[in-house]
């Protein structure tokens, strides 16, 4: 029989997929608010989003409507930040494959390169008379905070005093400090420089990471991030009575995982980020109010970083329809060849050329659905890391009658959709594989890093999440029953491979987490390695790709599913065919 703990983490999956769906259907279908009508429509967000095979900057009204692309570039467009005037858009792109600074000509469309240096620079923010502008760069051999000026050119290091990583600057609104997140205590906190006299105040000091600071409009309080293990929300203070002198935080939102907060330029509302399981999405709340739910500025896309909001904002950009109209990735093209078994499958599994596995009489298959994404993303990779990491694997395909205690009977691996990556990766320079927690929804999802072995800036960006040891020190004897603990900052390029392979359409998935069965004591939940290609497709629709009908109707009737463990509901939304009683059952209960 399938362990227990294995139903019961895939009925969690299911819950937070089922109330993921509620909420989107019976709660934020909001429509604009009244009051927004007085802003006019020069008041736009801009933002970083994937569409097209590409991350480009797009702006739309606070309604979320009038969404208009704003940069058109192969390499990344990234950290938009409007100038105090709204005539200009500064932002980070990694075109020349080196990331730099440019400035976006709102009146012209014209775009100026400010920075030109092979270290990182990136997440520029506008002083308030807009004569200077803060980033982040690593151009000092660490993660610090620059400042440079528009006329003249010079820059200037304003955290060259630590070692430590400092970065996500914010000016405030008089423009005589800047708040920054630094690690310099060891954790990652919000700090304020005195621009004037050089003074540094240390604003929290929790245990929890604290970072992305944003001020107010009226420059008294701050919002920001507080990363607990993985769990994002975002928060406001006084500057006056920041936390770190005793003084109170007030919790802004509350779904578990959000980013990058901006506020209205009335001061009133907050635009947050919100990551899902299936993309992110923009919403604006205002804090304070908490019987008022987000609402929706955007479907649900690909969205990164900060978005920047100004009350005068340009109208430029050329009109886009959607951030979703776009249609699949042109990243790679799948070539396609008809099964020639006869037996009734339309495609073959194939096996991967160059693909290794742990026992070399063990065939590396894929589908003929997802083998060329696969070898393109591999050579992508390849490319920007310096090494094959997707060269060799723990595990592909499994036969379809194969079962054991430990793996899950359904398992994409056996429809040629899945793969688990080595457990870690060492090159001669050693260990180069690092991950970061990254709760959603109640679930412990993982993201992974790879070091780039050029460490010049041509590849990959400083890394700012907390990374995690998993280590056997670290889970058995460190942190029991807590499955490892945070590292210390990590300096150097990595290059976000949970990212880019979700460019590709290979996704993670979350880690078992059960009293039976679970990361926190059991290695083998942790999960961090498994990668699949569904395109959507139920797990029976796959294996019918695949298979003949008569050897999915030997091995995965219904029946036969329920005797290895699965529950019926799980059954039906894997697809597979229900005898009539379930088929009534399933129509009353499905959402």
């Amino acid at each position: 029989m399938v362990k227990y703990t294995h139903t019961k983490s895939q009925m969690s999956h299911l819950r937070y997929e089922i109330i993921a769906g509620l909420v989107i259907l019976l709660i934020w279908p909001m429509v604009a608010h009244p009051d927004l009508q007085a802003a006019g429509d020069s008041s736009r967000l801009a933002f970083a989003a994937y569409r097209r095979g590409q991350w480009d900057l797009y702006s739309a009204d606070e309604t979320g409507a009038d969404l208009r692309q704003l940069t058109d570039d192969p390499y990344e467009d990234r950290d938009p930040a409007y100038s105090p005037d709204g005539t200009k858009l500064a932002f980070a792109s990694r075109r020349d494959r080196n990331w730099d600074l440019y400035i976006l000509d709102l009146t012209s469309g014209r775009q100026t390169r400010l920075t030109d240096h092979p270290a990182y620079d990136g997440a520029p923010a506008w002083s308030p008379d807009g004569t200077q502008i803060a980033f982040e760069s690593f151009r000092a051999g660490d993660l610090d905070v620059w400042a440079i000026d528009l006329d003249s050119g010079a820059l200037w290091n304003l955290t060259a005093d630590s070692p430590a990583g400092d970065f996500a600057p914010a000016w405030s609104p008089d423009g005589t400090r800047i708040a920054f997140t630094s690690w310099r205590m060891g954790d990652k906190d919000l700090f304020a420089l005195d621009l004037e006299t050089g003074a540094l105040a240390q604003l929290t000091n929790s245990q929890a990471a604290e970072e992305w600071p944003a001020w107010s409009p009226d420059g008294t309080r701050l919002a920001f991030v507080r990363n607990w293990l993985g769990e994002r929300e975002v928060y406001t203070m006084t500057i006056a009575a920041p936390p770190a002198d005793g003084g109170p935080v007030t919790q802004v939102t509350w779904l578990g995982r959000d980013d990058g907060p901006t506020w209205s330029p009335e001061g009133e509302r907050l635009a947050v980020l919100h990551r899902r399981f299936d993309g992110e999405q923009l919403l604006w709340l205002t804090p304070g109010q908490t019987h008022q739910l987000p609402t929706r500025l955007t479907e649900v896309a690909w969205l990164d970083g900060r978005p920047a909001w100004s009350a005068s904002a340009i109208d430029y950009g050329t009109p886009a329809a959607g951030l979703s109209d776009a249609g699949p990735s042109p990243l790679y093209v799948e070539e396609l060849t008809p099964s020639q078994s006869g037996s009734g499958e339309p495609w073959d599994l194939v096996p991967v050329a160059g693909l290794r596995l742990p026992t070399p009489a063990m065939t590396p298959y894929l589908s003929d659905r997802v083998d060329d994404s696969y070898s393109a993303l591999r050579r992508r990779l390849a490319d920007e890391v310096g090494y094959d990491f997707l060269g060799q694997v723990s595990e592909a395909w499994r036969p379809y009658d194969f079962f054991n205690d430990t793996s899950e009977y359904a398992s994409w691996h056996k429809s040629g959709r899945a793969v688990d990556t080595l457990f870690e990766y060492r090159t001669d320079d050693g260990q180069v594989m690092e991950i970061a927690r990254d709760d959603m929804g109640g679930e412990t999802y993982w993201r992974v890093f790879l070091r780039c072995i050029d460490q010049s800036g041509a590849c990959g960006r400083p890394i700012t999440v907390n990374t995690w040891d998993y280590s056997y020190r670290a889970r058995a004897e460190l942190a029991p029953d807590q499955g490892g603990i945070e590292k210390p900052m990590l300096h150097g390029y990595y290059v976000d491979f949970t990212a880019l392979a979700r460019e590709y359409g290979w996704t993670r998935i979350s880690s078992w987490h059960d009293d039976d069965f679970s990361w926190t004591w059991h290695f083998k939940a942790f999960e961090y390695w498994h990668y699949q290609k569904t395109e959507g497709l139920p797990w029976y629709a796959a294996m019918q790709e695949v298979y003949p009908q008569f050897e999915l109707d030997r091995y995965f009737t219904y029946d036969q599913m329920l005797q290895v463990g699965d529950y019926p509901f799980l059954i039906a939304l894997k697809g597979v065919p229900l005898p009539a009683d379930a088929r009534l059952w399933w129509s009353s209960v499905r959402p």
